[in-house]
């Protein structure tokens, strides 16, 4: 699936819970808006030393380094879906727990906040800003230094523009013109 730089356009196959974070996130009241948030985004474009590029995160707000996965009840205990047979559904949990636990190793390791939002809990703007607080505060000191920040992730928040207007004198010269005229 490709990544969607604009967040409304949500995942066809994204849960409903999937889809409510990223309402909260980019909903007109969010503290969030001026922010560049992505939905699917790579794990090894947060962290380079990731051995796979194949998984993603759910949520990522570029500018704040804070990555929100929303999980199902399969990252929870082993589900069968589709009809599948009980064995590969405990095969498929225990995967899954490995695979989170390796995300939320490399995010933590790149100094971004991690925050995992359950699947049966009952979400609001308020209890996702407190969350996405609590994850920022909680992170070592020194983590998110503005220096390790790459300048492409820094919010882009509109502002007026202000101009700097050239403040040396610009040295003038002699108006060249071509031989007189005839007409005198």
């Amino acid at each position: 699936m490709k990544r969607s730089k604009i967040p409304q356009d949500l995942a066809k196959n994204a849960s409903k819970q999937h889809k409510l974070v990223g309402q909260l996130l980019t909903c007109n009241e969010s503290p969030y808006r001026g922010y560049q948030i992505r939905q699917e985004y790579r794990v090894s474009e947060v962290n380079p030393d990731y051995k796979s590029n194949r998984e993603k995160f759910d949520w990522v707000i570029l500018g704040l380094q804070v990555v929100i996965e929303v999980h199902g009840e399969q990252h929870y205990q082993p589900v069968c879906f589709g009809g599948m047979d009980l064995e590969l559904a405990k095969y498929n949990f225990r995967r899954q727990r490995r695979v989170d636990q390796e995300k939320r190793a490399a995010a933590e390791a790149a100094g971004w906040a991690y925050i995992v939002v359950k699947y049966d809990e009952k979400v609001t703007l308020g209890v996702l800003e407190e969350r996405i607080g609590e994850a920022l505060r909680a992170l070592p000191e020194g983590a998110r230094s503005p220096s390790k920040i790459p300048k492409k992730y820094v919010a882009k928040i509109p502002q007026r523009k202000e101009y700097k207007w050239p403040t040396r004198k610009i040295p003038s010269r002699p108006f060249l013109t071509s031989k007189k005229s005839s007409i005198d």
